[in-house]
């Protein structure tokens, strides 16, 4: 079963028997947005190696990895109590890759890499987004809450060259592949905001943010976005939103004791059919 179809059997299950009304006539049990996104991606990532070089690279104008993406997107929040009590979730998912024959020499951790060197490059990330959230105000038309929750974050990324690459020992013609993934829940906390501007039209934001420094890591992650809503009958509507995702390390050390910094962010706008029980 798909991650977001198994969220939204279980939303079925918890949500409460009694349904309020939002904006004079919306059911607020359970809120979905379904729908699809055109994102705007960008991807820099540096590993510098222990002899000390190394420069950041932009995937997008490098490898020629896409930077728009056109994917599904849903977004949903459950009340699990009579009144103040949510629980929300999300799932994105994006898949790029792309290749070509560099221009000017390359550097990435211990090994660097000629110009005339055949590039190939993907890197993919896919985010499951779940948390509880508590009205400290709600009122007929305004509720403004506060959450805290865990992104479930899968990012994969790899780098393959055939060429003339240098792995510290001197030139080498030949094959160079390396694939790095990780998968993590990130904890959030965040600020949420739902305001009735008329009858059936709500705008709905959300801000949320995570930021961690140990001493071999330094980073954090960003998400925020604005859904406007409108609901022409009773049960459905159509909504138009801005999403941002941003993950930000400026440094972390590897295993085999590089030092990496990483910039990616995702941000685009989506339209959706929203459901309202």
């Amino acid at each position: 079963m798909k991650p977001y179809a198994a969220v939204l059997a279980v939303a079925f299950f918890l949500v409460p028997a009694h349904a309020e009304e939002f904006a004079d006539k919306i059911p607020d049990r359970i809120w979905v947005d379904i729908g699809g996104s055109t994102n705007e991606l960008s991807t820099n990532m540096a590993l510098t190696g222990q002899n000390g070089v190394g420069a950041a690279i932009d995937f997008e104008d490098v490898f020629d990895l896409p930077g728009s993406k056109t994917t599904f997107q849903i977004q949903g929040t459950v009340r699990v109590s009579e009144h103040r009590r949510w629980v929300d979730f999300g799932y994105v998912k994006f898949d790029r890759s792309g290749g070509r024959t560099i221009t000017q020499n390359l550097q990435w951790g211990d090994y660097s890499f000629a110009a005339g060197a055949t590039m190939q490059a993907s890197f993919d990330t896919e985010f499951i987004y779940g948390a509880y959230r508590y009205d400290f105000l709600h009122e007929e038309k305004i509720r403004i809450s506060g959450s805290a929750g865990l992104s479930w974050t899968d990012i994969s990324a790899s780098l393959a060259g055939q060429g003339t690459f240098d792995d510290g020992s001197g030139p080498i013609a030949g094959d160079y592949t390396a694939d790095a993934s990780i998968a993590a829940p990130v904890p959030l906390v965040g600020l949420n905001f739902d305001w009735a501007l008329a009858r059936g039209l709500v705008l709905r934001s959300y801000n949320r943010f995570f930021r961690l420094k140990l001493d071999k890591i330094d980073g954090g992650m960003w998400e925020n976005g604005v859904h406007l809503n409108w609901y022409f009958i009773k049960n459905f509507g159509l909504g138009l939103g801005y999403d941002r995702v941003q993950i930000k390390v400026n440094e972390y050390e590897t295993k085999e004791g590089d030092t990496g910094k990483f910039n990616y962010s995702v941000s685009g706008l989506g339209l959706y059919a929203t459901l309202a029980f």
